[in-house]
Formats: structure tokens, C-alpha cells, sequence
């Protein structure tokens, strides 16, 4: 019996691709199998030289899980609040110390991989050292939102190859500062979180001087027992810019000027950004 052999090659058929090679603004959602198990990346303790300061700035990094740098993702910018020594203030937020019996820190790394892990959207976040200055211009001071808005957020958003759309979020000092940034540069940020915000004069200013079809959605959160940073104070800011018509989302729930309630607050603000950067 003859066997007939066909040719191995012989019939094969190559199919070409009939896409561009276009890069995609967005990153594409990962395997399910892959989020529960890739870890974040958190890069500490990076510098910045700022002209505007005349000095050099820390910040720290958290990637989410299965970041890919060939891809661009949006970013936010978490603000701390004030310190007695700055030296650390960029870390407070990725901080998981104990002071005694209470947390000294935000645990962000753990509650943004849980967010992350939960189906929220993939993010860059970014906390820089604010050096007390509360993220504004300070008359003979620092010319910190100058540095802020000019020189940080072009050069992260540069390195991290980031996609253009942003959020602002902060607590105490950083809530301040969230306010200020968020409304005097509205066209900038798609969602502001100020948690137990410091409401001076300039966020006021900045808000007013805000139309209110620019400005960014907006939540303030603060606790009935702060006593650092008093609910009157809060609620008259929240009132301010009711008159006004931006009516922000206003919580309040028990708790103090304390980590444990900013903790809290994180998921929720994750939440939000998630759904402004979709």
C-alpha cells in the first residue's frame, strides 16, 4: 500500500494582524487571576528639585497591581496634613505604625489593593511632601502651589507616562489643600476628597472665584468629635458653598482628628476617583 504524504507546510496560512499600532490611553482591565495575586509596587522616598522652592521635594509612589509602564493610567495626588517634622510627612499616608494603641498611619498600600482587588479601577498614586505650607503660595514663604501645580504634577504625570486625568484628595492641612487646588485650578482635577479639611480664608477665596459648571465634583467628610479641626468650622465651608451652588457630597459620622477615621475615609475616596477617571 502507498501512503500519500502531504507537504508539512504545505495549505498553512498566515493571518496578519488588521489593526494599528496605536497606543491605548486607557490600560486594559487585567485577568481576574492576576489582580487577586500581583502585588503593588511603592517607591519611597523619590526627590524632585523644585526651582519655584529652591529646594528638593520627597514624594512617594504607589503603583497598583499589575501596573505596566508601557501604559498610561490616571493619577492621584494624596495630600497628608500638618507635622511637627516634615522629614517623613510624604509617608504618612503609606505609614501602617502604631502610636500606643491607636494606628499612626493610613495603611494606604493594603486599602488600595483591597479597592483594587475589589474591581476598582487602576490608578497611580502620589503623595508629596507638602512641608506645612498647605499647598498654596505663602506671602515671604514658600511658593508651594506654584511648585505644586507648575513644576510637580507635569514632571509625575511625565515619568509615570499618565493619561491627563487626575484627582486631589487630603486630609486636615491636605483636606485644605484638595480644596484650595481643586477649586482655583478646577480644570485640572475630576474629583476632590477633603477629609476633616482645614477651611481657611483661601479655600474660601478659591471657591468663590470657581464658576460652578467648571468645578470638579467634590466631597468633604469630617468627624463630630474632632477636636483639632471643629465641625462648626466645616459646616460653615459646606454652607459657603451651598449658597453658591456647588453643592459638595457633606458626611459626618462620629469619630475624631485621628488616622482610624482617615482610614475610614480612604475606600470611599477611592471609590469616587475610580468612578471620575472611568
Amino acid at each position: 500500500m502507498k501512503i500519500k504524504i502531504l507537504p508539512l507546510l504545505a495549505g498553512l496560512l498566515i493571518l496578519a494582524s488588521c489593526g494599528g499600532n496605536a497606543q491605548k490611553d486607557e490600560p486594559d482591565p487585567a485577568p481576574a487571576e492576576d489582580i487577586k495575586t500581583a502585588r503593588p509596587t511603592i517607591q519611597k522616598d523619590l526627590t524632585i528639585s523644585s526651582t519655584a522652592l529652591k529646594m528638593t521635594i520627597k514624594y512617594s509612589v504607589w503603583l497598583p497591581p499589575t501596573y505596566d509602564p508601557a501604559k498610561k493610567y490616571p493619577v492621584l495626588y494624596l495630600l497628608h496634613g500638618y507635622e511637627y517634622d516634615t522629614t517623613d510627612a510624604h509617608n504618612k499616608w503609606l505609614s501602617t505604625d502604631y502610636y500606643g494603641s491607636s494606628v499612626n498611619g493610613g495603611n494606604l498600600s493594603s486599602i488600595a489593593t483591597r479597592y483594587v482587588r475589589d474591581g476598582g479601577e487602576l490608578f497611580i498614586i502620589v503623595t508629596p511632601n507638602g512641608h506645612n505650607a498647605f499647598y498654596q503660595n505663602n506671602e515671604g514663604g514658600l511658593q508651594y502651589e506654584t511648585f505644586f501645580i507648575d513644576e510637580f504634577i507635569p514632571y509625575i504625570e511625565k515619568k509615570y507616562n499618565a493619561n491627563g486625568k487626575r484627582a486631589i484628595a487630603g486630609l486636615s492641612m491636605g483636606g485644605y489643600g484638595t480644596l484650595y487646588n481643586g477649586y482655583k485650578h478646577p480644570e485640572m482635577f475630576t474629583y476632590l476628597y477633603a477629609m476633616s479639611p482645614a477651611t481657611g480664608a483661601g479655600a474660601k477665596t478659591a471657591l468663590a472665584s470657581c464658576e460652578v459648571k467648571k468645578a470638579p465634583p467634590c466631597t468633604i467628610e469630617t468627624g463630630t468629635d474632632d477636636m483639632t479641626v471643629s465641625l462648626a468650622s466645616v459646616q460653615d465651608f459646606v454652607k459657603f458653598a451651598n449658597e453658591r451652588g456647588f453643592k459638595p457630597e457633606f458626611i459626618t459620622r462620629a469619630g475624631g482628628h485621628t488616622w482610624q477615621f482617615w482610614q475610614e475615609c480612604l475606600p470611599k475616596a477611592l471609590v469616587k476617583v475610580g468612578e471620575s477617571f472611568k
